[in-house]
């Protein structure tokens, strides 16, 4: 092989890799929910995904409550308090605590347009949001989103599946 032919097959590679790089912007541009091209934080995410639904300070600007496991034991039997699970879906169906609903953190947005019909009758009642536990913040950040939102109840259990489950209550399967 000649110096020109590696010269010209070395373009052609340059031209299918700029080709290639066209075609999936140009396909993730019009993606129902385009992949982010700059790293969002989660905390920035659910900001960002908050900000489509209402102009409101940072999420930090709104404290939660937290309550024990012995509190979110009587929470969750008592039927006028709504439990969120802030975990994916997919952890969600694999198990989670009796009468929880899912309003993940990853899919705030979509999550609460979905169930914003139910969630509307519960702005002034309590609500507690869960998530894996430990250093999982996810209830946090859903926690404040609804605080933002104008959810005046909200509280937080931060020992979430993981307490739950270690104190072996009982558990739901999807």
């Amino acid at each position: 092989m000649s110096g020109a032919q590696l010269g010209k097959d070395f373009l052609g590679m340059i031209g299918l890799a700029i080709l290639a790089t066209i075609c999936g912007l140009a396909l993730n541009r019009f993606r129902p929910n385009p992949i982010s091209l700059v790293y969002q934080s989660p905390d920035q995410q659910l900001q960002a995904e908050l900000s489509q639904l209402v102009n409101g300070p940072p999420l930090d600007s709104f404290p939660v409550e937290t309550i024990s496991l012995d509190q979110f034991r009587v929470a969750v039997a008592d039927k006028g308090v709504t439990i969120l699970d802030a975990r994916a879906a997919t952890y969600f169906d694999r198990g989670h605590v009796p009468r929880a609903i899912n309003l993940s953190r990853q899919d705030f947005g979509h999550d609460y347009m979905r169930l914003r019909p139910m969630l509307e009758t519960l702005k002034n009642k309590p609500i507690v949001v869960y998530c894996a536990g430990g250093a999982c913040h996810d209830s946090k950040m859903v926690a404040q989103a609804l605080t933002a939102l104008g959810f005046t109840q909200v509280r937080i259990y931060p020992g979430g599946w993981d307490g739950w489950t270690a104190a072996g209550l009982p558990v739901v399967h999807s």
